[in-house]
């Protein structure tokens, strides 16, 4: 099989668009600089294992490993905690069917795994195919040359000031941009979209790393709006580095994965119809009930590329939970569908690996553990162990769990 996996993304947009709100740019600086501490671990079933996986639980601080720096995503697993996960649960395949930015992937492809992945976020599936493309020295070559190309036909066009087409979407989107910043990024997009390449994804994925960033919005978890001075130049110079420091690090990627490595195969899928193949391992971190809205975070980068983002099909969405009961009942039988969907998945002997954390919504704990072991119970896997971290959430000022749950298929 070849190495090389990479597919566009796909769909249309369902409009998320919210008013843009101004924030002081002290107290967000504050916000996002808080930290959910580590404290006290607790262990059930097989204590070994529970105590290596603590250990990935308590992963922290700057990490960059290949492609692991490469575009931001929200709530992204630790990587150093997905490559200690791997080494406890030794296997020659892993999927993973929560799949996001792909850290776990990543990590895997390293570890020499099988990989297989799917979300149900295309800007997901998007970053994952970027992180993973596994290159030849000579695709790895064209990619530079070809993005170096982009760069110097959006410079031409921003300076003869010719008109782009722009899809409708983002036009909706123009006020959460600097008028330069807008500019810059519409002639990238312009030149990206009528380049003939089989390495469009990729030269997309740089793209969309720079969409929010160079927005209005504080971060790629709030839609607060904070002003910051952007000289003229300054999206188009950022491209060239990201471009130059992505090549770099896919150069190391391809050092660090075994030779005949198969590329990840990653598809666009919800997760309680997953559709890869018989795998021996899967390791993931579903939604934490209540937590976040990953569809509506990602609204600019949907709006640039005309994504569906299926918004109703989104399982433990923050905004859902307006009404807790029915939301939590509804996050309750989703756990249901998709332990059960993973555990057809899994061979005889293997095991499902869960990254899940307690959501809080209206003063209340909303539990994650025992829903997750009674759904996999129910489809039929063996508890194995239970291994979490007591962590203290400055925003809502209380304790919340967070766990690595570990099934086996007997």
């Amino acid at each position: 099989m070849s190495r090389n996996n990479i597919q566009p993304p796909q769909g249309d947009l369902k409009d998320l668009a919210g008013l843009p709100k101004r924030v002081n740019l002290g107290e967000q600086k504050k916000r996002i600089s808080g930290q959910v501490e580590a404290g006290k671990a607790h262990i059930e079933g097989d204590m070994e294992l529970g105590k290596k996986l603590v250990t990935a639980l308590r992963s922290s601080g700057d990490f960059q490993r290949a492609t692991q720096g490469f575009h931001s995503y929200p709530a992204r697993l630790h990587p150093e905690a997905a490559r200690l996960m791997l080494e406890a649960i030794p296997g020659k395949d892993l999927a993973d069917p929560f799949c996001g930015g792909g850290t776990i992937l990543v990590e895997a492809l390293i570890a020499g795994r099988h990989v297989y992945a799917s979300d149900l976020n295309p800007i997901a599936t998007l970053v994952s195919t970027a992180r993973t493309a596994l290159l030849s020295p000579e695709q790895l070559e064209r990619l530079g040359k070809e993005l170096d190309d982009i760069h110097l036909k959006a410079a031409q066009s921003l300076d003869e000031k010719r008109n782009v087409h722009l899809p409708p979407t983002i036009l909706k989107y123009k006020s959460w941009y600097k008028s330069n910043c807008f500019n810059e990024l519409a002639c990238l997009f312009d030149a990206i979209q009528n380049y003939e390449s089989e390495l469009k994804p990729l030269f997309q994925a740089v793209f969309s790393s720079l969409v929010v960033k160079y927005s209005l919005r504080a971060s790629d978890t709030s839609n607060k709006v904070v002003y910051i001075p952007r000289k003229n130049g300054t999206v188009l110079r950022a491209f060239k580095e990201k471009s130059k420091e992505y090549v770099t690090q896919l150069a190391e990627l391809q050092t660090l994965v075994p030779p005949n490595t198969d590329a990840a195969q990653i598809t666009l899928a919800d997760a309680r119809h997953p559709d890869f193949a018989k795998v021996d391992t899967i390791i993931t971190s579903p939604p934490y009930p209540g937590t976040y809205d990953y569809l509506p975070l990602q609204q600019l980068r949907s709006a640039w590329f005309e994504l569906n983002m299926r918004e109703n099909q989104e399982i433990g969405s923050r905004r859902a939970f307006k009404q807790v009961k029915a939301a939590y009942e509804r996050w309750l039988k989703d756990t249901d569908a998709w332990v059960a969907a993973s555990a057809k998945a899994l061979i005889t002997g293997g095991h499902l690996a869960v990254v899940v954390g307690e959501g809080v919504q209206s003063g209340k704990t909303l539990r994650v553990a025992k829903p997750t072991i009674q759904a996999a119970e129910k489809a039929g896997l063996k508890f194995v162990t239970s291994a979490s971290v007591d962590r203290h959430d400055p925003a809502t000022k209380q304790k919340k769990i967070e766990y690595i749950l570990v099934f086996e298929k007997v």
